[in-house]
């Protein structure tokens, strides 16, 4: 992560003075190169005047031996010349020193150009007007470029090897001094990206650090140097992140008591009837249910007793329904007090109870019934000053293994206690066995 974040500066710093000094140093080399192509024809055109003006009466005298005399002696005075010669005017050689790279084109007015690796410059030759000094510059001008008769062409060809020579140790110079001030750049830059991605490898621990919620964790400023407050406003943001995160750590907590506390209420509420205390019609089901299972399984004999309060409807409608409601608390601290710890009592709705008696055959769960029924006719409470005595009646059901359902052998203790109310009320009935 530091390499790249260095190199990523680095290239920040040193890629646009690459691109500035390239563009500055290739414009350079093309403008030098320029000057020193136009250097080179102008001192091939000042050759070949002076050829031009040298030849003009030996041309005129058709002096053949004169005329070669001035194109060696071109060659010899300029060693960049390779090849000069002197034409008539009809185009045809007169003198020829050197070698040419290439036949000469047919001739014309004054021209300069490059053919291969050679500078061809071509100046005609004109009669001179007659003047007061014909060695004056005026006199020199009407021998070589005046309106005067044409009388033919001097040529000069002069090599490129020096100019190109001249260019590569440019080029080269160029390159090398380039290379050395970039190589101090990239120095210097990487001394300061190095200065700037110490303390930035240090903040990125840091703040990592911090996302793995370690919230204790701080900068150390000394190792930050110009990001010394970036790394302050950090430490002060991961005070504030942990402040935050106690805060929200406290919340969450105090939040999921409180959903703790009221689920369990919530499952209190469902497994117990709020006003007598007793198992809810869900609870007594379960745990019906789990019986019945464990007497298939192992033969225990189990019973049920169905209960339900005499003439309850009376008394709401007598007494009013709080009174209804007393008798029902007061009813079911009886049946808590009669039966076993093992038993479990259901209020199934209304006035209507049952009691589940785990390893209790039909005769002692008539007998627990009996004795039930009895505790029931002996109690009473007081309303308004004056004694209310109630009594219930009950049907008794033993378990038989050909019940797939809960919902069977509650239907068969049903039918004992509605035979059990049609008898007269305040008694026991047994139910009969499955058909």
């Amino acid at each position: 992560m530091k390499f790249g974040i260095r190199l990523r500066l680095l290239l920040a710093a040193v890629f646009p003075a690459i691109v500035v000094v390239s563009l500055l140093l290739f414009g350079f080399l093309d403008r030098h190169a320029a000057d020193l192509v136009e250097a080179l024809r102008d001192r091939g055109l000042a050759s070949a005047r002076q050829l031009g003006v040298a030849a003009e009466f030996p041309l005129f005298a058709n002096h053949t031996e004169g005329l070669q005399r001035l194109t060696d002696a071109a060659m010899a005075g300029d060693r960049q010349i390779v090849a000069a010669a002197i034409y008539s005017a009809e185009g045809k050689s007169r003198s020829v020193s050197g070698r040419f790279s290439s036949p000469p084109p047919p001739l014309s007015a004054r021209e300069e150009s490059i053919v291969g690796n050679t500078l061809r410059v071509v100046v005609p030759i004109r009669a001179a007007a007659p003047v007061d000094d014909p060695f004056s510059d005026a006199g020199l001008a009407a021998s070589s470029g005046g309106q005067g008769a044409l009388l033919g062409y001097a040529v000069v060809e002069l090599s490129l090897e020096v100019l190109n020579k001249q260019k590569r140790d440019l080029l080269n110079w160029s390159f090398a001094t380039t290379f050395v001030g970039l190589l101090i750049a990239v120095m210097l830059s990487t001394l300061i990206a190095a200065s700037v991605t110490r303390p930035i490898d240090h903040i990125s621990r840091v703040v990592a650090r911090i996302g793995e919620g370690e919230l204790t964790t701080r900068t150390d400023v000394g190792k930050t140097g110009a990001l010394a407050s970036l790394a302050r406003g950090i430490d002060a943001m991961a005070a504030q992140v942990a402040v935050t995160q106690d805060e929200l750590r406290q919340q969450v907590a105090l939040a999921t008591e409180e959903l703790r506390q009221q689920k369990e209420a919530a499952e209190l509420t469902a497994r117990v009837d709020p006003l007598t205390g007793l198992a809810s019609r869900r609870a007594f089901t379960e745990k019906a249910e789990i019986e019945m299972l464990r007497s298939s399984r192992y033969g225990v004999p189990l019973s049920l007793i169905m209960i339900d309060l005499d003439h309850f409807k009376a008394i709401n409608d007598n007494h009013g329904h709080p009174t209804g409601d007393a008798v029902l608390v007061s009813f079911a601290r009886t049946l808590t007090q009669v039966v076993r710890e093992v038993d479990v009592i259901g209020r199934l709705g209304g006035e209507e109870f049952a009691v589940l008696l785990p390893d209790t055959g039909a005769a002692e769960a008539v007998q627990a019934a009996e004795r039930m029924r009895q505790a029931v006719a002996g109690s009473s409470l007081y309303v308004r000053g004056q004694q209310l005595s109630y009594s219930a009646s009950f049907g008794v059901a033993a378990f038989d293994q050909t019940e797939l359902s809960l919902s069977e052998f509650l239907a068969r203790a049903d039918a004992a206690l509605y035979r059990a109310k049609a008898e007269g009320r305040n008694r026991v009935a047994l139910a009969d066995a499955p058909a």
